[in-house]
């Protein structure tokens, strides 16, 4: 074995085995096809998590809105927030695991997101307090009454 060869070897060594591939080779041979490095099992996890996740945010959306809040908005606007925030619940799950940190850039930003979805959530929910219909009218037995006199002197008629 020559020294050109041993250089080779090394050099092989040290660029990895797809960037030491002889020229004469063509493009595709010897080449395997590149495997994802998360689990075959995450996106099916993931799936589980979204499904927590939408049971998980209309639980507590209505524990802490109020669920006679919640009855006076139309469905849509409550499907879309829903869906949103358990999608938002679901990427900042995924950043954390596909990152080489729990906490990085792309979690803080799914994070953020879902601190602003829950924003958003609560002023749709103060909106709908804000403008909810009484069922009770005014009526002279509900209003109160003031007196006029001074206090600790008795009126007599």
């Amino acid at each position: 074995m020559g020294v050109s060869e041993q250089l080779d070897e090394s050099k092989a060594e040290e660029l990895g085995a797809e960037d030491a591939r002889p020229e004469s080779a063509p493009e595709g041979a010897g080449e395997e096809t590149p495997r994802s490095s998360s689990p075959a099992w995450l996106p099916l996890a993931y799936s589980i998590e979204f499904l927590v996740a939408l049971m998980a945010v209309i639980t507590v959306w209505s524990e802490i809105g109020g669920q006679g809040h919640l009855d006076l908005m139309p469905w849509y606007t409550k499907l879309a927030c829903v869906l949103v925030s358990s999608w938002c619940c679901v990427r900042l799950t995924a950043a954390m695991v596909e990152g080489k940190k729990a906490w990085n850039q792309r979690t803080a930003a799914w994070f953020a997101a879902l601190v602003l979805v829950g924003i958003v959530m609560a002023g749709i929910t103060y909106y709908y307090h804000l403008h909810e219909e009484s069922d009770q009218p005014d009526s002279d037995d509900t209003t109160t009454a003031v007196m006029n006199g001074r206090p600790g002197r008795l009126q007599r008629g």
